[in-house]
């Protein structure tokens, strides 16, 4: 029967992908709900969007306002910020809401911050004046 011979090398480079794994985001913070609220009210926000440059505001109010390159008019919905996440109702300002919820993570290194959701990581920067045209 044929021996098999483990490289002392394997075990190494399993230790270094181990460790380079927990250190890929070491830069980045999760933001807790009062965090969020001081980021993004009143706030406007310039992100990428599978590919295409946004921006939403969010009002005092809980309306949130959201416009990508080429529309015309900005979408309504409704925001709401809890249990350290940024939730958001697409399904119209007046019907039973249906939330979507985002962490919020702070790029310390690059001064950038992402949304994070299931399969889900989009960059964005904050803009103290609102302004939804590109």
């Amino acid at each position: 029967m044929p021996r098999k011979i483990i490289s002392p090398l394997v075990p190494s480079l399993v230790v270094a992908n181990i460790l380079l794994a927990s250190t890929a985001f070491a830069d980045e913070v999760k933001l807790n709900t009062q965090q969020i609220t001081d980021l993004l009210v009143g706030k406007t926000v310039q992100g990428l969007h599978f590919g295409t440059h946004t921006r939403q505001y969010f009002a005092e109010s809980g309306l949130t306002l959201w416009i990508k390159k080429g529309d015309s008019a900005p979408s309504e919905a409704r925001y709401k910020i809890e249990d350290d996440a940024y939730c958001s109702s697409w399904s119209g300002l007046w019907a039973e809401p249906d939330w979507g919820c985002f962490s919020i993570v702070h790029d310390e290194k690059q001064g950038l911050y992402y949304y994070i959701g299931d399969d889900f990581r989009a960059p964005f920067v904050i803009s103290d004046e609102f302004s939804l045209s590109f």
